[in-house]
């Protein structure tokens, strides 16, 4: 009886070390010769046919190094790298292509030289396993196209497997490479035209999307098609908003449309511990204690039907929880458990991976999937989204088009102006600041307002893109795009005096904030932090915060400590009318994990119909988190309680820990404070490009003034201090 023990170097040093007392019981006793032998204190017998291999690879991130010890019981063997052509040859001709040669010898160069010529990114893989999936699609395509020529299903198959992942220069060489190594050939793509209408439906009803004119997301959604054709597993791969969800969600909807009922199961695996991911033997009671995946596969798989299961892991990626699922990701698709248990990813079941980058994935990962890149430098995503907000409004036609024009006039240059020229203490994507000024548009844009749209759209426009702008390294980057915008647009001309963000549309013109700044009268009765002045620069943001609160945006407030960030939002949220409006309080700290936010954020939700948690009645909870970044990062540079709060914004619930269930969240948005130069600086991406960002400066000497006065005015004035004492604080 042989055993072959794969990635063995996964386990950590203390286990190999009991380990190696184990084999060497066994390599003695072999030695010699004895049919009964003692292995940690059991007498247990030998069968002298035994025989034991390791695989691993060495040196990558998330191995042990093997013990001394260890390493001296085993023959080690280097395995070098195969010579490709060779077995290219062989598996041509399995597939019955007649050319094989010389079809092997072109395959063979051109992998060679992409891995020469092309970026060192960790998504390429020109090995043994990417290799095998040109070959199966070319012997599929051959099948099913018997006239068409050898060389042309070659060149067919290894483009259509490929283009999915590579982008911007990489892809014009690789093309470029492609028409040397097949001249003049040149065969279209596969297309599915009945597919394809059913996806533009699909995008256009169930979503209220809009079909792009160069149809970049029917393209992408179909290239997904072709790979979980030849792959169960399958990372959608791109920066925040570029489309990934929409990719999964508009297929599996086609996919029932057209009789294959697909069933989705998502979650967030860096939102739980490893323990919670795969199960776990508590080690008091020796009970096995499911984990989520462990669960959910066991469950689809015992569903008798074959249609698509689709398992949908939303995170990124690290060495900890994805080498786990390398024997998932393989051909022996099997979750082998530390119960014992090996559950069995069927056909109809596919593995789809929603990621950012690849940066701690070790070559053992990146080469097991296929990989869909999504790009976002053309701007695609961004118009798409303009067009689809601008469908779904009830404004008059003549007011659509204007807004259409407007996006289009002001949104390229100011967006291509940002990248060009700013510094901003957060990461922002163009779609973040897109959404926000839509939420703006729809929260404002009332219908006394049609006659003077332009002005509105560009007040809603300026304060969604340009408050996150604030000085950094001595230059003072708002002032910088006031400027810009003043010397540039000048169809509607701001006022000289001051920054573009000083003024207010107020009927057909634009207005000072100062003019809008409502005098408070303060009882020093109240404690001074209950109070919130009302100053030039905060009439503004507060104004823009109301407006995003009402349409359910995601407000962060980034700035220095003491610029006050906590404040306003307090001032902010007391103010909203309580019979609409709840909200719960909450700060972070370098402890705070997903366990522990996710026990704060159920303690104001009471359970509602079935799987539904909710604030109270139908008020709507807006939790206020303060101190965003300050949660302790991990080796893989992620925060659990960050993740957490990404899978509750894009998905709307989160699982049951104990019971292994989902908990839909309903009427709750997210209000939050951060100081950028503190903690880890700044948070997820792909969470921050939810929120609508204001750089919260420090206070000027007028609003000090004014802060002060109020203060001073409200204890002198009210009680009886004598005349020169009121003077000389009035004074």
């Amino acid at each position: 009886s042989w055993g072959c023990f794969d990635e063995f170097n996964r386990l950590v040093p203390e286990v190999l070390s009991v380990c190696t007392v184990q084999f060497k019981a066994v390599c003695d006793a072999i030695r010699a010769g004895i049919s009964r032998f003692m292995l940690q204190g059991d007498e247990i017998n030998l069968d002298p046919a035994v025989g034991c291999f390791i695989t691993m690879n060495p040196g990558y991130l998330g191995r042990s190094e093997l013990p001394e010890g260890l390493k001296a019981l085993f023959r080690p063997i280097t395995v070098m790298v195969p010579d490709f052509q060779l077995i290219i040859e062989n598996m041509f001709m399995g597939e019955g292509f007649l050319e094989s040669k010389a079809l092997g010898l072109k395959f063979a160069t051109l992998y060679a030289l992409n891995k020469d010529l092309l970026s060192a990114s960790k998504k390429y893989d020109w090995g043994m396993r990417a290799i095998k999936s040109v070959l199966v699609v070319a012997g599929s395509f051959k099948r099913a196209d018997p006239t068409l020529s050898e060389q042309a299903v070659l060149m067919r198959s290894l483009r259509d497997t490929n283009v999915a992942k590579i982008e911007g220069d990489d892809l014009k060489i690789f093309m470029g490479l492609l028409a040397d190594l097949f001249p003049g050939i040149d065969v279209p793509r596969a297309r599915d035209y009945e597919m394809e209408e059913i996806l533009i439906k699909v995008m256009e009803e169930d979503y209220g999307y809009t079909h792009d004119p160069s149809g970049y997301l029917l393209l992408k959604i179909t290239q997904l098609i072709e790979l979980l054709g030849i792959r169960h597993c399958v990372f959608l791969m791109g920066n925040p908003g570029s489309f990934k969800s929409a990719l999964w969600k508009i297929l599996k909807n086609a996919k029932t449309r057209r009789g294959e009922k697909t069933t989705v199961v998502d979650f967030s695996p860096k939102a739980i511990t490893t323990n919670e991911l795969y199960g776990f033997v508590n080690m008091a009671t020796r009970e096995w204690k499911d984990g989520i995946i462990s669960k959910v596969m066991r469950d689809l798989g015992q569903i008798p039907d074959t249609h698509p299961k689709w398992i949908l892991l939303d995170g990124d990626l690290d060495a900890n929880w994805i080498e786990s699922m390398n024997s998932v990701m393989d051909d022996n698709r099997l979750l082998t458990l530390p119960s014992n248990e090996r559950i069995p990813l069927k056909v109809h079941m596919k593995m789809i991976f929603e990621i950012r980058d690849l940066n701690y994935a070790t070559p053992a990962t990146a080469t097991r999937a296929g990989i869909v890149c999504m790009s976002d430098v053309e701007g695609v995503q961004w118009r798409s989204y303009v067009t689809s907000w601008i469908k779904k409004q009830e404004y008059p036609e003549p007011i659509k088009d204007a807004l259409g024009k407007y996006f289009e006039r002001y949104g390229n240059d100011a967006l291509y102006w940002f990248l060009k020229n700013t510094k901003i203490l957060v990461p922002m994507v163009d779609i973040a600041m897109i959404s926000a000024c839509c939420s703006l548009l729809e929260a404002l844009l009332t219908p006394d307002k049609y006659e003077v749209v332009e002005y509105w759209f560009i007040f809603c426009f300026t304060s969604a893109v340009g408050f996150c702008l604030t000085e950094v390294d001595g230059v003072d980057y708002r002032k910088h795009f006031s400027d810009w915008w003043k010397g540039e647009m000048k169809t509607i001309k701001y006022p000289s005096k001051g920054h573009i963000f000083d003024y207010f549309v107020k009927e057909s013109k634009f207005e000072e904030w100062a003019t809008a700044v409502e005098e408070i009268e303060y009882s020093s009765d109240t404690p001074m932090g209950e109070v919130t002045v009302p100053t030039n620069e905060t009439a503004a943001m507060t104004y823009i915060m109301r407006a995003l609160i009402r349409k359910n945006h995601a407000i962060m407030l980034i700035g220095l400590a003491g610029c006050g960030k906590t404040q306003s939002c307090f001032g902010l949220l007391r103010s909203l009318p309580t019979d609409e409006f709840t909200f719960y309080a909450m700060n972070m700290s370098y402890y705070t994990d997903s366990t522990l936010l996710q026990a704060m954020m159920e303690n104001p939700l009471e359970k509602k119909a079935g799987k539904l948690y909710a604030p109270p009645g139908k008020l709507q909870l807006i939790y206020f988190i303060d101190d965003l970044n300050m949660p302790a990062l991990d080796k893989y540079n992620t925060q659990s309680a960050i993740e957490l709060m990404k899978e509750k914004q894009d998905y709307n619930h989160w699982w049951d820990r104990s019971k292994i269930t989902i908990k839909d969240i309903g009427n709750t948005q997210y209000v939050c404070c951060m100081n950028p130069t503190a903690g880890s600086f700044i948070v997820n991406q792909r969470l921050q490009r939810h929120f609508w960002t204001c750089a919260v400066p420090f206070p000027g000497q007028g609003a000090l003034q004014t802060i002060y006065s109020t203060f001073m005015k409200g204890h002198f004035e009210r009680l009886s201090f004598k005349t020169s004492v009121q003077e000389t604080v009035s004074g």
